[in-house]
């Protein structure tokens, strides 16, 4: 299977397609909430056992360091804590995590463990997002962009101490673009061509040549923050874009 052929096209429309419905379908219910984050967190959980049981758990690679893997987590401390914030977070991130996974996961071969786990997965945590924005409309809080940067922060520091080729939340990728592990020479996303052969990757690494590393990393940071910071409003309460039925 073709990575954007019709079959591949055809799987991301049911991967996203359902668990829209599916969020749109359901009542406000607490215990579908909890239940759903429960779920996304034991899948996790499932996700390293079978890993380790198989003998194909990787440090470099399979920890829950990824945004999408951490986000099962700070479900399961919403559901102690019951802070709006971090709803507010589950809501806008569950939609954009499982979005990017979704159509960038390389369906190839569709039925492993891999990949049937990484679409499944990606669902609940679309039909998450969804449902929250729906049905709970959190209020905007700065508190989301914090959570978002310690979530960063973890990643930051398990590249540094595992190395090893590790990659976690593509931060070598951005960071370090000339350096081509064979995890990070994987990623597909920053090697699509976009104009004349040249990929992703390449203008990364044309950005830091001409402006240098500090005022690379400096822009790049300022970029996300403004990004994540638009996307959080979006889908929170305070503004009219949020999803209404």
């Amino acid at each position: 299977m073709a990575l954007y052929s019709f079959r591949h096209l055809f799987i991301i429309f049911t991967f996203i397609i359902i668990p829209i419905l599916w969020a749109f379908k359901l009542r406000k219910n607490d215990k579908i909430l909890k239940t759903s984050l429960i779920l996304l967190f034991i899948l996790e959980m499932f996700r390293i056992i079978y890993l380790i049981i198989t003998d194909d758990f990787r440090l470099n690679s399979d920890l829950s360091f990824q945004l999408c893997f951490t986000y099962s987590f700070i479900g399961i401390i919403y559901i102690i804590s019951k802070k709006e914030f971090i709803l507010d977070y589950l809501g806008a991130f569950g939609i954009l995590f499982s979005l990017a996974a979704i159509t960038l996961t390389d369906p190839n071969p569709f039925l492993s463990f891999t990949v049937l786990d990484c679409y499944i997965y990606h669902s609940l945590l679309l039909f998450n997002g969804v449902y929250i924005t729906k049905h709970y409309k959190p209020k905007f809080s700065y508190k989301g962009i914090i959570i978002f940067w310690i979530q960063i922060l973890f990643a930051y520091l398990a590249n540094i101490i595992i190395k090893h080729g590790s990659n976690y939340v593509f931060l070598n990728t951005f960071l370090n673009p000339s350096h081509h592990s064979n995890y990070a020479a994987n990623i597909k996303a920053f090697n699509i061509p976009l104009i004349n052969g040249i990929s992703v990757n390449d203008v990364l690494i044309s950005l830091i040549h001409n402006i240098g590393y500090f005022y690379y990393e400096s822009i790049l940071i300022l970029i996300v923050t403004i990004f994540i910071t638009i996307w959080l409003h979006i889908f929170s309460k305070k503004t009219k874009l949020t999803l209404t039925t």
